[in-house]
C-alpha cells in the first residue's frame, strides 16, 4: 500500500479548509435517472440526483458540517463524476421537476427481479450531505414498494460488495449479507473484492443447508474452487422458484478480474460453463441468469458463446447507467452501476414469448435510490446500529496498525498551535471544522426533522478519518500519533490545523532552536496547493459533491501571521 508523502501536508490544509467550510447546504432535490425498456427497445433518461457517497454515514450538525471519509480515493474530477455536460449532472435550476414514479406504465409482471452489484463498500451514503442516493436502507424500501404492488419479487447480486481487505471490511461484508437476507436475495456472486478475504471467510459465512433456500443469499461461483473442492464455500448454480417462475442462476469470474486470491483456484469460464449449463437445463427452468463478474466485452462474448442465458448481469459498466439493455441474440445483457446508488429491476412477462420476440418478455429499468421516492427502512437501521456496535466493541480505530507520518513528526493539537497562532486558532473555533467530531453523533437537521434514527459513528474509522486529527483520509489509516478515541486523545478532536499543515512537533522544535524561517517553511501550504489537492482529501466527489473551493475558503480563511 502506498501513502501520500508530503502532500498529506498539503492535503491537510484543505481538510481544515473543507471542514471549517463544512458540508453542503440544502438544495432543491434534483430529478433522478430512471429508464425503462418495455416492448420496444427505446428508453428515456432523466437527470439523476446527487452522486452517492460513502458507505458509512457520518452525520453533521448543520448544512456546513464536514464530510466523512470516502471509500475510494478520488481526485477533483473522478471517474463516474463528470462535472460538465453529463446527463447525470444535477441541474442548476431551482425549478427541477420531481422524479417520475417508479415503474410508470408497467403492467403487473409475473415476476420482478431486482439486480444489484459492485457496491464497493457503500453500505450507506455519507451522512454529511443531503439528497445523496443509495444505501441498503433505501434499497429495502424499493423492495417494500414492489411488494406493496402485490408483485412477486426475487433478487440477485453481482458481488463486489466491499473494497478493502481489512477487519472493518469483513464486518461490513457480514452486515451487507445480513441485510440481503432480510431483503430475500436468492444468490450473490463472488467478486474479486471479497475473494481477497480468502477461503476461511467463505467457509465461515456459507450456509450449505439454509432453512429457506429460495430466500437465502447463497454464494455462487461456477469457475472458482475453494481449497480445490468444487462445492466447498459456494455452489455452481442455484434454482430459485417464485410465483411459479423457476430461475436457474450461476456466476462466473472473468479473466479480467482474475487475481491471486488465498486458497481460491480460477478456471476458464468457457471450459466450465457447458457442463454447468447442462445441469441447469436439467432442472427445466423458465429463465436462466448469468451473473458475470467480467468486463462488458467479456460478458458479450459469453452471451454469444452461450446463448442459453435469458438474462446476463455484467460488471464493468459505468457508475450511473442509463438503463438501456443490450440484446445479444435472445440474451438481455444489463448493468446496474456502482456503489449501491441504483438498482436494476427486470419485469418478466412470459405470455409475450408466443409473439416470437425475446425482447417482449422483459421490461428493464435502472432506478436511482433517491430520498424523494424512497424512505429509510427501520430494519436496515438496526443493521447499521449493529455494525457500529461491532466497530466499537472491536475498537478498530485503536487496533488497526498505524503508520509513521512521512515527516517523522507527531501531532500536538490545535490548542498547542493556538499558543502562538492566536487569531487563526480563534477563527478555527468558530468553524464547523472544530465541531467535526460532534457531527458524527448529532446528525443533520434534516435527518432529525424526518425522524431518521441517528446512529453515532465515533468508532468508525471510515468516518473518523475526516472528522478527527491525525489520519490519512483517503487510505483510512491512522498515523501513530493521531486520534485514537476521546479518552486517549481529546486534544485531537475535530478537523484541526495539523490535518492541513502537517504534524506540528517538528515546527515547535525548530522554533525552540530559533530556526524561524525553516519552521515556517515546514508548515507552509499555499492557497494553490490547498485548492488543487488538500481539500479534496475529504471533500471529494463522493462525499461532498457540492464542494467549491473559493466560496468555502471564505468561511475558514485565516491569513494572520501571529
Amino acid at each position: 500500500m502506498s501513502y501520500l508523502p508530503q502532500s498529506s501536508f498539503t492535503c491537510l490544509l484543505a481538510l481544515l479548509l473543507t471542514l471549517l467550510l463544512g458540508c453542503e447546504g440544502q438544495s432543491t432535490p434534483p430529478a433522478t435517472t430512471e429508464t425503462a425498456t418495455d416492448t420496444t427497445p427505446q428508453s428515456t433518461a432523466q437527470t439523476e440526483p446527487e452522486p452517492s457517497a460513502e458507505k458509512t454515514s457520518a452525520e453533521s450538525t448543520s448544512p456546513e458540517q464536514p464530510t466523512v471519509k470516502p471509500e475510494e480515493k478520488q481526485t477533483p474530477v473522478a471517474a463516474g463524476h463528470t462535472p460538465a455536460k453529463s446527463e447525470k449532472t444535477p441541474p442548476k435550476s431551482s425549478d427541477t421537476p420531481p422524479p417520475k414514479p417508479i415503474f410508470e406504465g408497467w403492467p403487473t409482471p409475473k415476476l420482478a427481479i431486482v439486480l444489484t452489484g459492485e457496491r464497493h463498500g457503500y453500505l450507506e451514503p455519507c451522512g454529511c450531505t443531503q439528497n445523496q442516493t443509495g444505501g441498503v436502507s433505501l434499497l429495502a424500501n424499493l423492495f417494500k414498494q414492489i411488494e406493496d404492488r402485490k408483485w412477486p419479487v426475487t433478487a440477485f447480486d453481482l458481488g463486489g460488495l466491499v473494497k478493502r481487505n481489512r477487519r472493518q471490511s469483513q464486518i461490513k461484508y457480514e452486515t451487507i449479507l445480513a441485510a440481503m437476507k432480510d431483503m430475500k436475495y436468492g444468490g450473490v456472486a463472488l467478486g474479486p473484492e471479497e475473494l481477497r478475504f480468502g477461503a476461511d471467510i467463505f467457509l465461515q459465512l456459507h450456509n450449505p443447508d439454509p432453512p429457506q433456500p429460495d430466500t437465502t443469499p447463497t454464494f455462487l461461483a461456477a469457475n472458482l474452487l475453494v481449497l480445490e473442492t468444487p462445492e466447498l464455500g459456494k455452489t455452481k448454480f442455484k434454482v430459485v422458484e417464485t410465483n411459479g417462475v423457476k430461475i436457474a442462476v450461476t456466476s462466473i469470474l472473468g479473466k479480467s478480474r482474475k487475481g491471486q486470491f488465498p486458497d481460491i483456484t480460477w478456471q476458464e469460464p468457457a471450459k466450465v460453463l457447458p457442463e454447468v449449463i447442462k445441469e441447469m437445463q436439467a432442472t427445466e427452468p423458465d429463465l436462466m441468469l448469468l451473473l458475470s463478474q467480467s468486463s462488458k466485452d467479456e460478458s458479450k462474448e459469453l452471451a454469444k458463446q452461450f446463448p442459453d442465458f435469458d438474462i446476463l448481469l455484467t460488471a464493468g459498466g459505468v457508475e450511473d447507467p442509463l438503463g438501456d439493455p443490450e440484446y445479444i441474440g435472445k440474451t438481455m445483457m444489463v448493468d446496474v452501476g456502482h456503489k449501491g446508488k441504483s438498482a436494476g429491476v427486470v419485469g418478466y412477462y412470459p405470455d409475450a414469448d408466443a409473439q416470437g420476440d425475446p425482447r417482449k418478455r422483459f421490461r428493464f429499468t435502472v432506478i436511482s435510490l433517491d430520498r424523494q421516492r424512497f424512505k429509510e427502512t427501520p430494519k436496515m437501521a438496526e443493521h447499521m446500529q449493529f455494525y457500529q456496535d461491532r466497530l466499537k466493541q472491536e475498537d478498530l480505530a485503536a487496533k488497526e496498525l498505524p503508520i509513521d507520518h512521512p515527516r517523522g513528526a507527531t501531532f500536538v493539537g490545535a490548542e498547542k498551535c493556538g499558543e502562538c497562532h492566536t487569531k487563526a486558532y480563534e477563527k478555527w473555533l468558530t468553524t464547523a471544522h472544530a465541531h467535526a467530531y460532534e457531527s458524527l453523533i448529532n446528525g443533520r437537521k434534516d435527518q432529525i426533522e424526518r425522524g431518521d434514527k441517528i446512529i453515532s459513528r465515533i468508532y468508525d474509522p471510515e468516518c473518523l478519518s475526516c472528522h478527527v486529527t491525525g489520519w490519512h483520509p483517503q487510505e483510512v489509516i491512522r498515523y501513530k500519533s493521531g486520534f485514537v478515541n476521546k479518552q486517549q486523545s481529546p486534544h485531537l478532536l475535530g478537523q484541526q490545523c495539523e490535518n492541513c499543515h502537517g504534524p506540528g512537533s517538528g515546527h515547535i522544535e525548530l522554533i525552540d532552536m530559533d530556526k524561524v524561517e525553516e519552521a515556517k517553511k515546514v508548515m507552509r501550504v499555499t492557497l494553490a496547493e490547498a485548492k488543487k489537492t488538500t481539500c479534496y482529501q475529504c471533500h471529494d466527489l463522493d462525499n461532498s459533491p457540492k464542494f467549491e473551493f473559493d466560496s468555502y475558503w471564505e468561511k475558514i480563511k485565516h491569513p494572520w501571521r501571529d
